[in-house]
């Protein structure tokens, strides 16, 4: 959580909650501010006051539905804070409808309505290119048809229930899969942040695993045989051996071993150094 958000969390903390009395109160301003043709600058002002009270006292529900999206958010590479935003262009929606004499609290009806604008903007969100919002929902009404039944149904079954023509309905579905883009810095299995997507894609001059050491397979086979032994037994891929097992498998003493390995260590070197730093030259040891 960043700062910024944590700062919004406690700012928002310290607003009071309405009772359902100023809930109802203040609702009727509103309606009645908005219903009235034209208002006098008294009732507008009467009512812009009533619908800052009932969006500011509610934006810790606002909160609490954006923290339902947290995977989406996360996986998205979204500010928390933008979402909250776009939930609160929803609770602003919600006020602006909310009839009281209905008979149902504020934070039932305002629910639907934060939740159709998170979801809304993470749909916005999730794709290279900004689509429609008709776009996106209709391709979720469809998606949502299509996995409810077993045997699945045709481009015709969809567009017949969903009353669109079989043409725009191809069409939504084509650009709603084209447009869907993923981070490569979207967390891959294991614990968040433990594998990314990107950590996945080998680069352009990354080598396979033989044509990498392939060539050391080369020089080690330049050394002595008994040194090669020591060199496969006690380094190889699968079950290791100590110094102690190897020198029991060779019949030799523990200390022989160890001498054959770092000979084996010091000739590899001596080849393979000039191979890794060819500007590097051996210096003479006489001069003539």
């Amino acid at each position: 959580m960043s700062d910024a958000f944590g700062d919004y969390l406690h700012s928002i903390g310290r607003l009071p909650l309405l009772t359902p009395a100023e809930e109802l109160h203040l609702g009727t301003v509103v309606q009645h501010w908005l219903s009235t043709p034209k208002p006098s600058p008294g009732l507008a002002r009467r009512g812009r006051r009533a619908m800052d009270r009932m969006v500011t006292a509610n934006l810790r529900l606002v909160v609490s539905v954006t923290r339902h999206y947290q995977t989406r958010i996360r996986h998205l590479q979204l500010d928390p804070l933008d979402v909250v935003q776009a939930g609160t262009l929803g609770l602003i929606r919600a006020v602006e409808r909310y009839s009281p004499t209905r008979g149902y609290r504020f934070s039932t009806y305002a629910y639907w309505w934060i939740r159709q604008a998170v979801n809304r903007h993470l749909h916005e969100q999730s794709g290279a290119i900004r689509l429609p919002s008709q776009v996106t929902g209709l391709a979720m009404k469809a998606r949502f048809l299509q996995s409810s039944e077993a045997r699945g149904l045709r481009l015709a079954d969809l567009a017949a229930r969903l009353g669109e023509t079989e043409k725009r309905l191809a069409f939504v579905l084509r650009v709603t899969h084209e447009a869907h883009a993923v981070s490569l810095d979207q967390p891959v299995g294991g614990e968040e942040g433990e594998v990314c997507l990107g950590d996945l894609i080998p680069t352009a001059s990354a080598l396979p695993y033989e044509e990498d050491y392939g060539w050391l397979h080369g020089e080690v086979g330049q050394l002595e045989p008994i040194e090669q032994e020591v060199l496969h037994l006690r380094f190889r891929a699968e079950d290791p051996l100590s110094l102690a097992k190897t020198a029991d498998c060779l019949g030799l003493t523990k200390e022989k071993v160890q001498r054959l390995e770092r000979q084996a260590f010091h000739k590899l070197r001596r080849r393979v150094l000039p191979m890794l730093e060819p500007q590097r030259r051996p210096a003479c040891s006489s001069t003539r």
